[in-house]
């Protein structure tokens, strides 16, 4: 018996357990997406009282709920103005708030906290229901007196235009756990202050200024004064100032695109350009194309910044785009602004696409001075399938030609003589219009002319170079016109030394006759010319220019009469003696006497 009894007693533990781990497997099987939260207003009293209950409940799950949930107060009754008599199915997302007033007791208050249950079924993977109890609590202290006045102050629209009205609410709540009294608010931008007679702990009012603008900004700020429970003093509460300033709307939209033109089916990227240089906010902004309809929506541009927006778009056919954008903004006003420019997208056939290539080379590759004279020679082809038509040819701005015609596959070589100032790279385009009239533009390869200046040859050494010694093998001749050569040649060496002898004496002779020739040169008479030669008697006096010149018949003596010489080659002359000579016609003149002297 006691063996049967403990078998039963395990048989009964074991089916037990086996239940409590199906319970906690389907538990753990079960995802529970209901979030529940609570605050509770005030958050201390001092006595048993009111306080303002916030509950929230959502369903964060991405499936529906297919039961309600339901939501039970600190007393375990249900709340009948949450939902529908107290229940509420959330879809999957959904939330549900509720507020109340709860009374707390004295056993509530001495718990610190106030708590709210939610009940509800959730399924679990086999389709089974499983209850589900949520709570959520919120603290309550129990304190002595305390005074709390909390103040929250809200501008509305942020941005005022001008000429528009301003409104500041002021949101006065009792966050004490005492009476507030006599509760007076004056703002800065009204005449006029508001009052709150009496605010209860966790009691809320609200207190509205309004105010127009006109060309500047406006300036807010308020005092408030308040007295609490039986203190019969009064109280201050001081909210900082806080600028609302007068709207400056300056909004620009561009259209751009990193492409001019693409093949047909291709996709172009549109770029919206938003430049917001003012103090004014857009929300909820949509942007619509005249042709393409509604392209971009909820878009946000904060006041002070630049936001550019995308959109893809496959083209069959030229496309231009204009766009208009509906702008909410924090003034309260929505407005409507179009793009500033066009954008128009070309569509090409691959066919009829231009495609020019050039080829540029040059005579030289280095210039040795600037300014140099460089030979250009540029090759046009056009390599499409469609003839090219007026082609601009240029360097930089400056025009070189226009080639009126290319036809597909065609080439032309343009020869340029160019003085460049400067060496360095040289690259030239041509624009021609393509089959959409636009101006497409074509580059050649990048020509690098360097600058090398000429480097003077250097001064080589002069060295003398040793001629290489030459080996002559002499001839056989023949021993008899050996001899008779010798012969000739001591002849011939004799002969030679004859003359240069005869030479020589020839030469001294001929300086001797010269040197006596002078000295006797130096010592003749040099006479008078008249028409008589006497020096016995003296000469007449005859004016050559009255009396004309006889010729005289000058007597020679005869060779071999001529007086003795003084072996000099000159003459002697001779003399009278003294006595018988006439005065006038004494000279003392002798030849040798003179030669004498000379000597």
């Amino acid at each position: 018996m006691t063996f049967a009894r403990k078998m039963m007693r395990f048989a009964g533990l074991l089916i037990m357990a086996t239940l409590l781990f199906g319970l906690c497997v389907n538990a753990l099987a079960v995802v529970d997406p209901v979030e529940f939260t609570m605050q509770v207003m005030p958050d201390s009293l001092t006595a048993p009282g009111d306080v303002q209950v916030s509950l929230r409940v959502a369903n964060t799950g991405t499936t529906d709920m297919k039961d309600p949930v339901t939501l039970y107060d600190p007393a375990g009754n249900v709340v009948a103005s949450f939902g529908d008599g107290g229940s509420y199915i959330l879809s999957a997302g959904a939330f549900r708030t509720w507020e109340g007033t709860w009374k707390m007791t004295d056993e509530q208050l001495n718990a610190g906290e106030v708590v709210y249950t939610l009940k509800y079924h959730l399924e679990d993977e086999n389709g089974d229901l499983v209850a589900m109890n949520a709570t959520a609590s919120g603290k309550v202290a129990f304190i002595g007196e305390r005074v709390d006045l909390s103040v929250n102050r809200s501008v509305t629209p942020e941005v005022v235009r001008s000429g528009k009205e301003v409104t500041v609410t002021y949101e006065l709540y009792n966050s004490g756990n005492v009476e507030m009294k006599d509760i007076r608010v004056k703002e800065a931008i009204s005449k006029n202050a508001q009052k709150v007679d009496r605010l209860q702990p966790g009691e809320k009012k609200t207190l509205t200024f309004t105010a127009k603008v006109g060309n500047a900004d406006l300036t807010s700020s308020a005092d408030i004064t308040f007295k609490a429970g039986d203190d019969k003093k009064t109280q201050t509460k001081d909210i900082a100032e806080l600028i609302i300033p007068r709207a400056q709307p300056n909004l620009k939209i561009e259209l751009a695109s990193p492409q001019t033109g693409v093949n047909i089916g291709e996709v172009v990227k549109l770029q919206v350009i938003f430049t917001n240089a003012g103090n004014v906010s857009y929300s909820n902004v949509s942007v619509s194309d005249v042709n393409k309809g509604e392209i971009l929506t909820n878009l946000s541009i904060p006041a002070g910044a630049t936001v550019t927006e995308e959109k893809e778009f496959r083209l069959t056919e030229m496309t231009t785009f204009k766009v208009t954008a509906t702008l909410p903004d924090n003034t309260g006003e929505t407005k409507a602004l179009s793009s500033a420019n066009e954008l128009t997208i070309g569509v090409f056939d691959p066919e009829k696409t231009l495609l020019l290539t050039l080829n540029l080379t040059a005579d030289q590759e280095s210039v040795q001075k600037t300014p140099a004279d460089v030979r250009f020679t540029l090759t046009v082809t056009n390599n499409s399938n469609i003839k090219a038509e007026n082609i601009a040819v240029t360097h930089g701005e400056t025009e070189i030609t226009t080639i009126d015609a290319l036809e597909a596959g065609e080439s032309k070589t343009i020869v340029r003589d160019v003085r460049i100032s400067q060496a360095g790279k040289f690259r030239f385009t041509a624009s021609a219009k393509d089959t959409m009239n636009n101006v497409v533009a074509f580059d050649s390869n990048t020509l690098q002319v360097a600058y090398a200046p000429a480097t003077p040859a250097p001064t080589k050494e002069v060295r003398a170079t040793v001629a290489p010694p030459k080996t002559v093998t002499p001839a056989p001749v023949d021993s008899v016109l050996y001899s008779a050569r010798n012969a000739l040649m001591t002849v011939a060496g004799v002969l030679g030394v004859l003359f240069g002898v005869a030479f020589l004496l020839f030469a001294v002779s001929t300086v001797m006759r010269l040197k006596n020739k002078n000295k006797s040169r130096k010592a003749y008479d040099h006479l008078e010319l008249s028409e008589r030669r006497d020096y016995t008697e003296p000469a007449e006096n005859v004016d050559d220019e009255q009396q004309p010149v006889e010729e005289t018949a000058v007597e020679t003596t005869p060779v071999d009469e001529k007086p003795a010489g003084d072996g000099e080659g000159g003459y002697r002359f001779t003399r009278e003696n003294e006595e018988t000579a006439a005065p006038e016609t004494r000279h003392a003149v002798s030849a040798p006497k003179a030669e004498e002297e000379e000597e």
